[in-house]
């Protein structure tokens, strides 16, 4: 059984795989956000405990997917997103394609975040590593709340396309 800090833990550090799943289910960075911290809470609050880390991080998106998909139905009146044979498809392989590419991607990850500017990289130290919120870091760097929220989406889309290029240049080689 996993502990409350055993669970915070893995919330943590499987962020990044939690958020492009629900990005994924969202089609929303922002949105995929409010998801992960809303099932976050709900998983350190859970009466019955987790048996296994696999079993939290299926539970973790299952959920997730559920209130995503409530949450567009309600502003849209319906979900347009992907069929629910695809995302299922999704959940099941989604661990195993994550585990396996984790270790080259976060390498990778480091070295492309050397190519970022100091304030690009100043406003993700103080949004991830810190874990403060999109208005902490408006509010401490003095700039509007979108500006921010529009910094984190050039640097992830920046991350990602570096990302994306040196894995299509180590499966070439």
């Amino acid at each position: 059984m996993l502990s409350k800090e055993d669970i915070a833990a893995t919330l943590f550090q499987e962020r990044l795989s939690i958020t492009a799943f629900l990005t994924t289910v969202t089609r929303n960075y922002h949105l995929a956000e409010d998801i992960y911290q809303d099932v976050c809470v709900k998983a350190l609050s859970q009466e019955k405990p987790f048996e296994s880390k696999p079993h939290l991080l299926n539970w973790i998106r299952l959920a997730g997917r559920h209130r995503a998909i409530d949450i567009l139905r309600s502003r849209d009146g319906q979900y347009e997103g992907l069929s629910e044979r695809v995302l299922d498809s999704l959940s099941a392989n989604w661990n195993e394609h994550a585990q396996l590419a984790a270790l080259d991607r976060q390498a990778y990850l480091e070295r492309c975040m050397e190519s970022l500017t100091e304030n690009n990289r100043q406003i993700l130290r103080l949004r991830y590593f810190e874990g403060r919120s999109g208005a902490e870091v408006a509010k401490l760097l003095g700039r509007k709340l979108e500006t921010v929220y529009q910094s984190l989406a050039r640097i992830h889309k920046t991350l990602g396309e570096c990302i994306q290029a040196r894995l299509i240049l180590d499966s070439q080689s």
